[in-house]
């Protein structure tokens, strides 16, 4: 299969064509450039991403309108490739110093935020387990107290069972995940501390594994059918009414890249560049 080395977008309806996204890759698929359009010529946000020999981001810069900087992020990283400071530069000059402190074992990550003079802007403590699986992940006052916590529960595959939200002390929320014999995930449900559902989710699949319908609550329901390649080529959303929100049909190439999309309103062609 060929890596692809970029992608133009084209937006085509009614009243105009033009090209909405550009995006470029190196050789190892990581992205270098990004630009996204609002109208034809009218270039609404860049990014440049750059990396080390190790394939790990060290700078991504963004770029609003008229080319004008956003935001500037540097990277730097220890003797094992792992984060210990990100610096993040605003239009204005002004930055944003992020400090990594790795504990047991590089288990538990404590990420503090303040300002170039110092000023507190937050804390974020994250403890993983020995599969590398986030456990625990806390937001921290500067006067030491938890704001905000989950709690993570995996089975022995690694997939997600249980995410328990606090605020403070209290739990707020629990979010419950289910899965077949072939790993899919099937059933998501968010209740509160009371334990009345607040939001859920059912998913299907066909016996490919390929995803079919997704049930959000009782209000929106996507299906979507598979070609033989495992690619979806049709998909509605379908609202509490039965209405058809949307509906949309993908093309593919013979390398299995999406060539076409498109709905009611427009078509969106994807024109591709390899190495």
């Amino acid at each position: 299969m060929d890596k692809i080395k970029s992608i133009k977008v084209i937006i085509e309806n009614e009243n105009e064509k033009f090209l909405k996204e550009f995006r470029e890759y190196n050789i190892e698929g990581k992205e270098l450039i990004k630009e996204i359009y609002q109208g034809p010529n009218l270039l609404e946000e860049k990014n440049i991403t750059k990396y080390n020999d190790k394939g790990q981001i060290v700078e991504e810069i963004n770029f609003g309108e008229n080319n004008e900087l956003n935001t500037k992020i540097t990277y730097n990283r220890d003797i094992n490739g792992n984060v210990n400071e990100i610096i993040i530069e605003f239009a204005d000059s002004s930055k944003t110093i992020k400090s990594y402190n790795y504990e047991n074992n590089d288990k538990t990550i404590i990420i503090t935020e303040k300002s170039d003079e110092g000023e507190f802007e937050g804390m974020t403590k994250i403890i993983r387990d020995n599969k590398g699986n986030v456990v625990e992940s806390q937001q921290i006052s500067e006067s030491n107290e938890i704001l905000e916590k989950h709690l993570f529960e995996f089975d022995d595959n690694g997939n997600i069972l249980k995410d328990t939200f606090f605020q403070k002390l209290n739990i707020s929320t629990i979010t419950k995940f289910n899965y077949d014999e072939k790993k899919n995930l099937i059933k998501r449900v968010i209740s509160s501390s009371e334990g009345k559902t607040i939001d859920w989710a059912i998913f299907k699949y066909d016996e490919k594994g390929n995803i079919t319908e997704q049930q959000f609550g009782d209000h929106t329901l996507y299906k979507i059918e598979n070609n033989e390649n495992n690619k979806p080529i049709v998909e509605q959303k379908i609202n509490a009414m039965g209405v058809i929100e949307y509906f949309k049909k993908y093309e593919y190439n013979s390398n299995g890249d999406l060539i076409k999309e498109e709905d009611l309103s427009e078509t969106t062609i994807f024109e591709y560049t390899y190495f």
